[in-house]
């Protein structure tokens, strides 16, 4: 049975930082590197109100900039391979509930650099690449509503706030 139609809406990597990441991630995962670009996810398919509710409050979010900072990569216990921010999860937190309500949970903002859908039994030598991306600091000032139907690609379907 083919999956449904998913959104989210996502904080890509602006740029400079794409420049450092994406070479690691199509190393690491290069199926979910053809998925998707190096992105920060905000909302996630199972908690996005109706579409017509994410335009509204983004709208009324207008624009807007805050600054990630963060850690080396960090090896799970499932095989993945995460960023997590030492600098900006409040207001992420905040963004977060600008669009979800008061009542949005704490998510736990991260970049990935291997999915745990694509681990296999190669290993990487993180210390190799820790010193690319530790420390890496992103400025976000777009929100994405992404789409993917089925297994495909991740589409753009619109953008949110300040383009300079």
């Amino acid at each position: 049975m083919p999956r449904p139609t998913r959104r989210q809406l996502t904080l890509f990597l602006p740029p400079a930082q794409q420049a450092i990441v994406e070479p690691i991630r199509q190393r690491l995962d290069p199926r979910q590197h053809a998925l998707v670009p190096a992105h920060v996810t905000l909302c996630r398919d199972d908690e996005l109100p109706s579409l017509d509710v994410v335009d509204r409050r983004l709208a009324d979010l207008g624009a807007f900039a805050f600054t990630m900072r963060f850690s080396g990569p960090q090896r799970l216990a499932d095989g993945a391979i995460l960023l997590r921010p030492t600098l900006g999860t409040d207001s992420y937190q905040r963004v977060r509930q600008s669009i979800l309500g008061s009542s949005a949970k704490v998510h736990g903002a991260h970049i990935t650099l291997l999915h745990p859908r694509h681990v296999t039994d190669s290993t990487f030598d993180l210390s190799e690449i820790a010193p690319l991306l530790t420390g890496l600091t992103a400025t976000f000032r777009i929100i994405t509503l992404i789409e993917q139907c089925g297994q495909g690609p991740w589409r753009v379907r619109q953008e949110y706030g300040a383009l300079t």
